[in-house]
């Protein structure tokens, strides 16, 4: 598998099937999400052979498809017939972006440590509806470590979601800020710190924001992040 992006998230899934149209890969896999599994495609190549990779499984009978993570516009390649079959629709873009490249040190840092104890999930999720409500990140996900920034008082005003796997790559989730704590660098101090710490026995580390989201790429690419993938989701059609 050629593929970073594939390869970094190959352990967040359980492969089905494979296609392969040139330079492009199509996967069909099974995710566990928010307690839930469910079907996924995910592709990654030029938007040209990965359109017509589209077209293979929707010819195969696959069945149900919940879900699809596509280099950003193949959807718009693929063509009417397999569209109709897989019942998909694209949605909002974002970018997935990565490092092997321990950050610089930022201010702060020295306030970013794991959550950990009795009551650390409700917590964090208390932090979450102030910061990230909106999340899919959950503060009970067995397979997430919880790392945040705590103020004076010891009030967490930042977390982040760290899914870190023995050896493998690890995938950054849920990070928010307290709204009335924003513009301070807490992010960056949560990114830097945890990225440092991951990178010390991980071989790389992996974090996906939305497309429109200038202010945050910024950040990160200063703290060593590059834009790995271009991305759309597919969803099923309402």
């Amino acid at each position: 598998m050629s593929h970073l992006f594939l390869r970094a998230n190959a352990v967040r899934w359980q492969e089905e099937r494979t296609w392969d149209v040139g330079g492009a890969t199509l996967l069909l896999v099974r995710a566990r999400r928010a307690g839930t599994e469910r079907r996924q495609l995910v592709g990654a190549g030029s938007v040209e052979q990965l359109a017509a990779a589209v077209g293979q499984p929707a010819a195969d009978g696959v069945g149900r498809v919940d879900f699809g993570l596509l280099t950003r516009g193949t959807w718009d390649l693929v063509g009417g017939a397999a569209r109709d079959r897989l019942a998909l629709t694209a949605g909002p873009g974002w970018d997935w972006m990565w490092t092997r490249t321990p950050p610089p040190v930022q201010p702060g840092e020295e306030r970013v440590g794991p959550v950990t104890g009795e009551g650390a999930a409700d917590e964090v999720r208390a932090c979450l509806d102030r910061a990230y409500p909106e999340t899919s990140a959950d503060p009970g996900d067995p397979d997430l470590r919880w790392w945040g920034y705590r103020d004076d008082s010891g009030t967490l005003r930042g977390v982040v979601g760290v899914n870190a796997p023995d050896g493998a790559p690890v995938h950054l989730s849920g990070l928010g800020t307290d709204v009335a704590w924003r513009r301070r660098g807490i992010g960056s101090a949560m990114m830097a710190a945890v990225t440092r710490w991951a990178l010390a026995e991980h071989p790389l580390v992996h974090y996906g924001i939305w497309a429109d989201n200038d202010a945050a790429r910024r950040i990160y690419t200063r703290l060593g992040y590059a834009v790995g993938q271009e991305i759309e989701n597919l969803r099923p059609v309402a």
